[in-house]
């Protein structure tokens, strides 16, 4: 069976005599969805406020404040070194948990934001140019500033991210209801509006996949596709990597999926793109760091440079660097002038491994020292954790200053059903994903519209990149099954919010057909845009199911 020419209009609904009032149709539909939901975000948008905190801030979270932090050290100072920024003695409170603290250029420790430096970058020049054009800055206007700025940042791209996924479900054989539907699913029943309002990589990157989406959507629906899909569809899935560290999966796929319809113009098109944003990615993070390494993966000790033979335990734990050691580490640390040796055990480290971390009073010189098992062998490692230094909120012995979900979910089980299931759960938070999982099987599986026109790659891209990233949530240590922090719900996954609200349109189409099959589709959405607006005021709380499972004692 050959595509149809304009399948936007092949549908009961939509008489082939009547193509342009069809489209005109669709699309005054489409906007309505999208102003609304613009709107929506808009408005808070301009009322943005955390009242809780101390003055008149307008952060609502640690993680959000560490991007600000980078935004105003660029912006003011030119520089990454957020130590002026996080200062005591301000209106406002700018520290963040979020930070790391290495050697910079000087030779000396600062602190620095622990998020990518990509995102932050791009946005610290916007903010340059908001504080050229109106005189505001972040130190004076705060409030003012962030405002402005999440308009430029995150309704503008909100606007994108509809508009893109209009053109994307126009673009699907389906009944006109089924479309209105996930537009409308897009626009109210998800998180990513809840975020909108708050600073944060997930948008970008869910714009930047439902951007990739639509390239690919061409790219398989046209037998010649433009050059320019290619590239867009490569420049926006690096991006998305470059936000969310396990869309490398999409990135992946998206390559191959571009390679199988065009290997020359994926080589000279998609891969150039794609490499662009990988040198921003990297050559930011170098003037940042001075390495290409992010800063998130600087969570532990460095390679073993000595190993020393003897019964050291009691000196250390007593505060003192036994002399064997200390003439083993000036092998490699000259400027070892006056070490002080601090025990400090690091979450993740295994059971039978003891640590101690010894600082130089007068230089930036610091390495570990540990101890594993019941032998007499003590190891010398590098220094790598830019995460342990004095006061940090990571260390074991901060264990009480955490919120519960920081301290890890021990049960690996547990953990896997709170994602799915539970308080955080994927499904039970937004159970539109419901319609979103059938319809991954529908694509891959379902005869007529893979066949006819050629979308099982939106259900191959659906399921595996799903099971991936999932899989890599489920799998990861005791101290990251955090759900994402004190969140209204797990945010690693509202990047993939596009492909699972495009896959649903089968099952959708399906349920449409009927009464009843609406009225089920009806109820899921209430329930999501529930879940998404019980969280408008500050996205950076618990979700409501999770108070309900505190308040009746069910397992954490």
């Amino acid at each position: 069976m050959n595509q149809p020419a304009s399948i936007e209009n092949q549908n009961e609904t939509c008489p082939s005599e009547l193509p342009n009032f069809c489209a005109q149709r669709h699309w005054s539909i489409f906007w309505i969805l999208i102003i609304c939901s613009l709107a929506m975000v808009a408005g808070r948008v301009m009322t943005v406020e955390n009242h809780q905190a101390r003055g008149d801030s307008p952060f609502f979270s640690a993680n959000d404040r560490s991007r600000w932090c980078t935004i105003r050290a660029l912006g003011d100072e030119g520089t990454y070194e957020i130590d002026e920024v996080i200062r005591d003695g301000q209106a406002i409170d700018w520290d963040s948990i979020d930070k790391v603290r290495h050697v910079g250029v000087d030779g000396q420790f600062h602190f620095y934001s622990s998020k990518p430096t990509l995102l932050p970058t791009i946005l610290a020049g916007v903010y340059w140019s908001v504080k050229s054009l109106t005189g505001w800055d972040l130190s004076n206007q705060p409030i003012e500033v962030v405002r402005l700025m999440l308009l430029l940042v995150s309704v503008v791209p909100w606007a994108v991210y509809l508009y893109f996924m209009a053109k994307t479900i126009n673009s699907v054989p389906v009944r006109d209801w089924a479309r209105y539907y996930v537009l409308a699913c897009a626009g109210f029943g998800t998180y990513l509006s809840t975020f909108a309002i708050s600073l944060n990589n997930h948008l970008p990157a869910a714009v930047s996949v439902i951007i990739a989406v639509y390239c690919l959507s061409v790219i398989w629906r046209k037998p010649n596709a433009a050059w320019a899909y290619y590239a867009c569809g490569g420049l926006f899935a690096a991006f998305a990597a470059a936000n969310e560290l396990p869309a490398l999966s999409f990135f992946a796929l998206a390559g191959f999926l571009s390679l199988l319809k065009s290997p020359r113009k994926t080589a000279l098109s998609f891969v150039p793109a794609s490499f662009l944003v990988a040198v921003a990615f990297f050559g930011t993070n170098y003037l940042a760091h001075g390495e290409f390494r992010p800063a998130y993966a600087h969570r532990g000790d460095g390679v073993v440079i000595a190993t020393v033979e003897g019964d050291f335990t009691s000196k250390l734990d007593a505060g003192q660097l036994p002399a064997e050691i200390l003439e083993r580490a000036k092998q490699s640390y000259l400027e070892l002038r006056i070490p002080s040796v601090e025990k400090g055990a690091w979450p993740g480290s295994p059971q039978d491994e003891v640590r101690w971390v010894v600082r130089d009073e007068v230089s930036p010189c610091q390495f570990s020292i540990v101890k594993t098992g019941d032998e007499n062998s003590f190891e010398i490692r590098a220094w790598d954790n830019w995460y342990d230094y004095p006061g940090s909120y990571w260390l074991d012995g901060n264990a009480e200053k955490k919120s519960t979900v920081d301290r890890g979910q021990a049960s690996g089980d547990l953990y896997a059903f709170h994602v799915l299931f539970g308080h955080h759960g994927i499904f039970s938070l937004t159970p539109i994903w419901l319609l979103s999982l059938a319809g991954m099987f529908a694509l891959l599986f379902g005869a007529k519209m893979a066949g006819s026109f050629q979308m099982r790659w939106l259900g191959l891209t659906g399921v595996s990149v799903s099971c991936v990233v999932v899989a890599f949530y489920l799998t990861r240590p005791e101290m990251d099954r955090n759900y994402g922090g004190v969140t209204s719900s797990l945010r690693w996954l509202f990047w993939l919010a596009p492909i699972w609200l495009v896959c649903m349109l089968p099952v959708v189409d399906w349920l449409g057909g009927s009464k009843s099959g609406k009225a089920i589709c009806y109820i899921l959405l209430g329930f999501s845009a529930v879940s998404a607006c019980y969280s408008l005021a500050n996205p950076w709380v618990h979700p409501w199911l999770y108070e309900i499972w505190h308040v009746t004692g069910l397992p954490q």
